[in-house]
């Protein structure tokens, strides 16, 4: 079973999130951007599902610093955000999805990056 990891300081919309995958892949949960990239390193998700605003590291800093790294480069990214304009690219993400999320969007834009990850 593929593994996501969802990363987000609000707590509902990890747990929200959760919910719509479940059954498909296997979440890991994460609270701020430090303690993701630990998980990312230790246990080596699919993908990671992270926030743009978050305490102690952002989204996009955490996206340089996975793409940065040759052991976890090849991880799977998708930024979430509430208002900003950003540029998925920019620090290499795979995909951007505006929060509040369109629960169809955000299941067929996972889906369809871990089938790449085959």
């Amino acid at each position: 079973m593929k593994t996501v990891l969802v990363v987000d300081d609000e707590s509902e919309i990890v747990e929200l999130v959760a919910l719509l995958l479940e059954g498909h892949v296997s979440v890991l949960p994460a609270y701020d951007g430090e303690s993701a990239l630990e998980i990312v390193r230790e246990c080596r998700p699919d993908l990671v599902l992270a926030d743009m605003i978050m305490p102690r590291l952002d989204g996009q800093e955490l996206c340089r610093l996975i793409r940065s790294d040759p052991a976890i480069r090849a991880t799977k990214i998708i930024l979430m955000s509430a208002g900003l304009r950003m540029d998925p690219a920019g620090c290499q993400a795979d995909a951007h999805i505006a929060k509040p999320f369109d629960v169809a969007d955000l299941t067929d834009t996972v889906n369809q990056l871990l089938l790449e990850t085959v």
